[in-house]
């Protein structure tokens, strides 16, 4: 290798020592460069739908679950911890019971996404589907073996499953 090669990369490689040992930015912070077009409430608000929408999945498919088992005890329950649920402190709640169906509605206070699960009862048989969705759902569908949701909100898959 040839000696000025060997200097140049000697004289880099002491300037980048330098520039780590006093604590030189050598370039600004991902989110403070130009053109990167993601601010940091952003990001915090990506973060909230994310958790709010994990927590939720998972609530869900633990009432889905609890009602439907209830079902085969002789009937639905109106009661979370019968359910074996804990909503967060994040979340309103609300759920009905009436006559062949069940219905939980989430309502996160950081996010403006809905949770709604519904079970219903067909001949010997519940069905369940848990959803989100913006705003006021229409009615779950039973439409041959599956319990379809509200037209516009989309289907909440079971973290529990995989």
């Amino acid at each position: 290798m040839p000696a000025l090669l060997r200097l140049t990369l000697i004289v880099l490689l002491s300037l980048l020592g330098l520039c780590g040992l006093v604590r030189l930015p050598l370039m600004p912070p991902l989110l403070a460069r130009s053109g990167s077009g993601i601010s940091l409430s952003d990001l915090e608000a990506e973060e909230a739908l994310e958790e709010a929408r994990q927590a939720a999945a998972s609530q869900m498919s633990r009432f889905v679950g609890g009602q439907i088992t209830r079902h085969y005890w002789g009937g639905f329950t109106p009661y979370l911890d019968v359910l074996g649920m804990e909503i967060p402190p994040t979340m309103e709640v609300k759920i009905t019971v009436e006559g062949d169906r069940t219905r939980l509605v989430l309502d996160p206070r950081r996010v403006n996404e809905r949770y709604i699960a519904e079970v219903v009862r067909s001949g010997t048989l519940a069905r369940g589907a848990a959803c989100r969705g913006t705003g006021n759902p229409g009615p779950f569908v039973l439409k041959g073996k599956q319990l379809l949701c509200p037209e516009g909100w989309v289907v909440i898959n079971d973290p529990l499953s995989k």
